[in-house]
């Protein structure tokens, strides 16, 4: 049976198509990007050095918590869900990462739209191949609707992680959902190579085959173009590992970006490969638009080192889950006696109180993303 995105009976038979996320709190403001502001965001970060923070969340709170930290930090950034995070966010007894990111994506309008001075951009992170017909691919669809009905579309961007198959099926791949993102009206993130570590479920081994190629760089730039097809972000792999790990075991070479970057732009210079949509004007000797991927535990000079070769998106999640759930154990084991029932005492409802530990745990992860954005050097930065 064919699956109607964003599409809900009524009673009397008739149906309603979700909007992009105009509701009753909505001021008329851009605090969810445009298309236009989302490339001018992306434009300004590539000309100007500086990387965003994309945060993933996988509730309203962790939501709030990366809103609040990119409205103090003064920062434009990307909101992202995964496939697990998505899933989640609709509920257990639900457990739909569609439904869910539509929810995601309702809320994040509805309460963003109180925050005028910072432009958010909304992503769907890591959908692996198995994923694509029941996610991805079902919320283009539904956003190619929505355009050709006059909306802006409900997402922002879409990742493709195609790392676990080969190269040619991955770009393959790649240039058919950037055909429909372009109609679409949104970007498309690839990944070439592979990230070592776990991600909801999707593994690779920390080995040789974390590292891109020049030569790599230069068959993407053939396939897909230079933004001439339709804009898009790449995640060439330079060792970057997700999860959690100790200084030492991940060994970043950033320098492989630069090589990237450099080969690439030494083609177009040679007339080897064309450049139609002038990708080099924008950031010159750099024509992709970079994302790094799995960067906790990295030094702040290698993760300098990979903004100054054209990172303009980080992903996020492993620090701000620790910062998030930290303030939870926290306020736990310092009120133990008030959060649980001890020796026929009957608490301290305030301090048990989901509020009370969930504002410690949101203002901890607003701090991180605070952190996140000084680090990348975006904070301060934002378009309004």
């Amino acid at each position: 049976m064919e699956r109607t995105v964003g599409k809900t009976e009524r009673k009397d038979g008739e149906c309603c198509h979700m909007t992009s996320g105009i509701g009753l709190g909505d001021n008329g403001g851009m605090t969810i990007a445009t298309p236009e502001r989302y490339a001018q965001m992306l434009d300004a970060a590539r000309r100007g050095g500086y990387a965003y923070p994309a945060i993933n969340v996988t509730s309203t709170q962790t939501l709030n918590a990366a809103l609040q930290g990119f409205a103090e930090a003064e920062s434009d950034g990307i909101i992202q869900v995964s496939v697990g995070g998505a899933a989640y966010f609709s509920g257990q007894r639900v457990n739909d990462r569609v439904t869910g990111s539509l929810a995601f994506a309702a809320f994040a309008h509805e309460v963003a739209a109180k925050y005028p001075n910072i432009t958010i951009a909304l992503h769907t992170d890591h959908c692996a191949k198995q994923y694509l017909d029941e996610w991805v691919r079902l919320l283009l669809d539904h956003e190619v609707e929505q355009v050709k009905h006059g909306q802006e579309p409900t997402f922002q961007s879409h990742m493709w992680d195609g790392s676990t198959v080969p190269l040619d099926e991955n770009l393959d791949i790649a240039e058919e959902l950037l055909d429909k993102s372009q109609a679409a009206h949104t970007v498309l993130e690839i990944e070439i190579g592979a990230v070592g570590g776990e991600e909801d479920g999707h593994s690779a081994e920390i080995n040789d085959k974390l590292y891109s190629t020049p030569a790599q760089g230069i068959t993407v730039a053939q396939r897909l173009g230079l933004g001439e097809r339709g804009r898009y972000m790449a995640a060439f792999t330079f060792g970057n590992v997700h999860g959690a790990y100790k200084p030492g075991v991940v060994k970043l070479r950033p320098e492989l970006l630069d090589e990237i970057q450099t080969t690439v732009a030494l083609a177009i210079k040679a007339g080897e490969m064309p450049d139609p949509a002038h990708s080099l004007d924008v950031a010159p000797g750099k024509p992709f638009a970079l994302v790094f991927h799995g960067g906790s535990g990295s030094a702040p000079e290698e993760i300098a080192q990979a903004v100054s070769y054209g990172v303009v998106k980080m992903n996020i999640d492993t620090d701000t889950q620790y910062a998030f759930s930290r303030a939870v154990a926290g306020h736990m084991f310092s009120n133990y006696d008030s959060v649980l029932k001890i020796d026929g005492e009957v608490g301290n409802k305030k301090l048990y109180d989901p509020r009370s530990w969930g504002r410690e745990a949101e203002s901890a992860m607003a701090a991180r993303v605070v952190e996140a954005c000084k680090q990348l050097g975006s904070a301060g930065r934002a378009l309004n």
